[in-house]
Parts: structure tokens; C-alpha cells; sequence
């Protein structure tokens, strides 16, 4: 009998969810077969059997259970199945609002605690609506300001306190009334809208009134996040509030970079996607190397320099971001690179990155230049202490010999951990990645000669 528990697919993780199971209680399995679809706080996986036998489940798909706990069994042929331990409680995975406005539309921060998501407006109205209890009108009462009805028939119409009040007020039956709130519920707005006369507003002399737009819907709708976005959620939060993070920027000229890329993509086999990304994740390895306090990590009484440069990129996905991590960058060339990283770029995007795709990076680089951005500033990944944001490479007029000429200009960013870096050691690591970048000859030799 061979016990299944739930991996430690990466550095932080803690606790994971089954997110399918692929065989089911009494399936026979075979050593490597699929047996679940593992979700963790970056990324889902393909779990395997690790012996031939019968399986029995002993966690449900949807359940999130600590890492090392027991989640099914593999009994081998004539061996019968062993008491299953039940898996520790883990913090459940965020559950879909009942409805819009519920005050149970709520999530847990970084530190354990309750929190809602959604803006403090939103929140406000959430915390009213459950503090006033909801009151709904029979279709069968007799009068516009009845608020009863019968306990077992009819439709009820659902409407806030003060839509009650008003209606009764103003001699308006509330049952002809269309509600603009969450599930329908008539509240004080669409009672004030059905008593305004008609003609009342005032258009611009000599133009017809402008007729209302109808309301269909709740006007607030909730999305049920992923357990990647609630991980990458806390991570940021914790990165925020427990970092002191500060910002450093350069422009940096990009003309002639730009000209070693096309040249590489024309003349060299295998470098025509060669990407500006993947120039700058070797500038950035190779700063690093005249820079190593920037490959560092706080780690409370002593600072971590890290011997290996491992480069992390975010890659957006659907619902979630991932850094995948390409390892010994300064030891590779452009060609390594550019390959090495659209395979990692490729598995991320597809949800199927290895374990060992997410694990391992000492620095990270951002690239939003794709989109247009010129310049941001990112979030440390800890336990790194640096990351650089890259913007996008756009003409613009340069003063060169005292004239004013055409250039290729980009704004980089390095957001750094403060506890570990100050202004001066940020400053000199991003003025060698700008003088790699302007002088670009360095980094396409071969790494023994850069």
C-alpha cells in the first residue's frame, strides 16, 4: 500500500487543491499514469502514480489540503485499502458570492484574516444591505404600500425598506415597478425615477428629450477567482506592505540595439526570434555579474547573495500572472536565451509549466513594451530584492553633437528592496544594463568572452 500526498510543486507553496481527479476510487492504475490535475499557488500539474496498483481517493476534487498530506492510496494487487487519515484542514479556496451584494462576498488576506473585494463603495453598499433586512411585497396585496401578502402563493416582489416607504408615500403600487438592484430588487431610485412626471427634465431648447436607457440586471456582478489569483493576490499584499520598496529610471538609446536584433535574426540559424526582452534579460545577467549584491534576498539576520542568476519573466495568463525562470542566463547567449525562454513563455501560457519552470529565480525582469506602456515600475517577487520593468522603445527626437535628431529611445525601472539595496548600488546596476543595451556588441559574444 503506497500512500499518494499532495506535492510541494514550488518554493511557496503551502497547501494545494485537487483541481480534477483523472481516474476515480477503484480505477487500476499504472506507475506514471495521470492520476489528478494538481492546482497550486502558481500553476496547475499533472500529478502521477508512482507504483502500479488500485486507487482509492481520499480527498474530493475542489478540496485544498497542506503539502504532504495524504490525498489518496494505491493498493497493490490482493492488499486491501488501509484506513484513510483524514487530510488536515486548509484554508478553503475563495467561494462564489451568493449574490450580488451579499455581505458573504468576502475573501481572506494575506495575514488569515476576513476581507471583501471590490471598492469601498461597493463594500458600503454590501455592509447596508445586510443590515437592513430585505422586505418583499406579495404580487397579490391589495394596495401600492402593502407590505405583506401570502406565505404560500404568489410572486414576491423583492424591495428595500425606504422603496416601500416611498411608494406608499408617493400612491404608487410597487408591483408595476421594474427594480434596478441586485436580483431585481426595487430600491428607493427606481421608485423616485417611476414618480418623476413626465416632461420633467429639461433638454436644450429645440431638442427632444433624451429617452432613459433601460436597466436589465444587477449592476454590480461578481467573479469567482481562480486559487492562483487568490495566491498572487496575498503575495502582492505581502510584497507591499512588508517590502520597502523604492524606484530608480534611466532612458536608455536603443538605435543601436535595435540594429543587432535585425542583424541576428537575419544572419544567425535559430535567432529569428530574438526578442528585445531576451537583450535585455542578458544585459541584466551581465550587469548582474559586475553587480552581485543586486541577486540578493533578505533574509532577516542576513542578507542572501545568491551564486547562480536566474532570471525570472512575468507572463501574463488569463486569469493570473506566472514567472517562469530561465536559469544561469549569464552562462547562455542570445540564441540559448531567446530559444530556452519561448519554451517557458510557451508552457506557462498553455498552463503547463513543470514545477522546476517556477522555482529557483534570484532576479526578475517585466516587459510591457508590447503593450504600448512607456514606463511603469513593478512589485518585487519576493524573496528577491530587485526587479526591472521595461516600457516600450519609441521614436523620439534625441540631441546628439548639439543637433536634434531622430532616435530609438526606452525608459527602464528597477524596483528594489530597500533593507537590501540603496540609491547608489540601484543606480550603478541600471546604468550597466543602459550602457550593455547602447553598446550592444558585448552581448552577442559568446558568455566566456562577455
Amino acid at each position: 500500500m503506497s500512500e499518494v500526498n499532495m506535492p510541494k510543486l514550488s518554493d511557496t507553496m503551502e497547501e494545494g487543491t485537487i483541481a480534477t481527479w483523472k481516474k476515480k476510487s477503484g480505477d487500476a492504475v499504472k506507475k506514471g499514469e495521470v492520476l489528478a490535475e494538481v492546482e497550486s499557488d502558481k500553476a496547475t500539474f499533472d500529478l502521477e502514480a508512482d507504483s502500479d496498483g488500485t486507487l482509492n481517493i481520499v480527498v474530493e476534487a475542489g478540496q485544498a489540503v497542506p503539502v504532504g498530506a495524504q490525498i489518496a492510496q494505491i493498493a497493490k494487487e490482493g492488499e486491501a485499502a488501509a484506513p484513510s487519515k483524514p487530510a488536515p484542514k486548509a484554508e478553503p479556496a475563495p467561494a462564489k458570492p451568493k449574490a450580488a451584494g451579499s455581505s458573504e462576498a468576502g475573501t481572506t488576506d494575506a495575514e488569515g484574516s476576513g476581507g471583501k473585494h471590490g471598492s469601498p463603495a461597493a463594500n458600503a453598499a454590501s455592509e447596508e444591505a445586510a443590515a437592513v433586512p430585505e422586505e418583499t411585497v406579495s404580487s397579490r396585496a391589495s394596495g401600492p404600500a402593502e407590505t405583506g401578502g401570502d406565505e404560500t402563493g404568489g410572486d414576491r416582489i423583492k424591495a428595500s425598506p425606504i422603496a416601500l416607504r416611498l411608494a406608499a408615500e408617493m400612491g404608487l403600487d410597487i408591483r408595476t415597478l421594474t427594480g434596478s438592484g441586485p436580483d431585481g430588487r426595487i430600491v428607493k431610485e427606481d421608485v423616485l425615477a417611476a414618480a418623476k412626471p413626465k416632461g420633467a427634465s429639461s433638454p436644450s431648447r429645440g431638442s427632444a428629450p433624451r429617452p432613459e436607457r433601460p436597466r436589465t440586471g444587477p449592476e454590480v456582478e461578481h467573479e469567482e477567482i481562480s486559487r492562483m489569483q487568490s495566491i498572487v493576490a496575498k503575495r502582492m499584499v505581502l510584497s507591499k506592505t512588508t517590502v520597502p520598496h523604492f524606484y530608480v529610471s534611466t532612458e536608455v538609446r536603443m538605435d543601436e540595439a535595435v540594429k543587432v536584433q535585425k542583424q541576428i535574426r537575419e544572419a544567425v540559424e535559430g535567432a529569428e526570434k530574438v526578442t528585445i526582452s531576451d537583450l535585455v534579460m542578458r544585459a541584466c545577467a551581465l550587469a548582474i555579474r559586475k553587480h552581485p549584491e543586486v541577486n540578493s534576498s533578505w533574509a532577516e539576520d542576513h542578507i542572501e547573495i545568491k551564486k547562480r542568476i536566474n532570471i525570472g519573466f512575468a507572463v501574463a495568463q488569463p486569469k493570473g500572472l506566472v514567472v517562469p525562470v530561465l536559469r544561469d542566463v549569464d552562462e547562455k547567449d542570445l540564441v540559448q536565451i531567446s530559444i530556452e525562454s519561448r519554451q517557458l513563455i510557451e508552457r506557462a501560457r498553455a498552463g503547463k509549466p513543470s514545477p522546476q519552470d517556477l522555482e529557483g529565480g534570484t532576479f526578475s525582469v517585466s516587459n510591457l513594451g508590447m503593450f504600448g506602456v512607456s514606463e511603469f515600475a513593478a512589485v518585487v517577487n519576493p524573496p528577491e530584492a530587485a526587479i526591472v520593468a521595461v516600457g516600450a522603445i519609441r521614436d523620439t527626437p534625441v540631441v546628439e553633437g548639439g543637433r536634434v535628431i531622430p532616435g530609438k529611445t526606452m525608459k527602464l525601472t528597477i524596483s528594489v528592496d530597500h533593507r537590501v539595496l540603496y540609491g547608489a548600488n540601484a543606480a550603478q546596476f541600471l546604468a550597466e544594463v543602459r550602457r550593455l543595451l547602447e553598446n550592444p556588441v558585448s552581448l552577442v559574444l559568446p558568455p566566456d568572452l562577455a
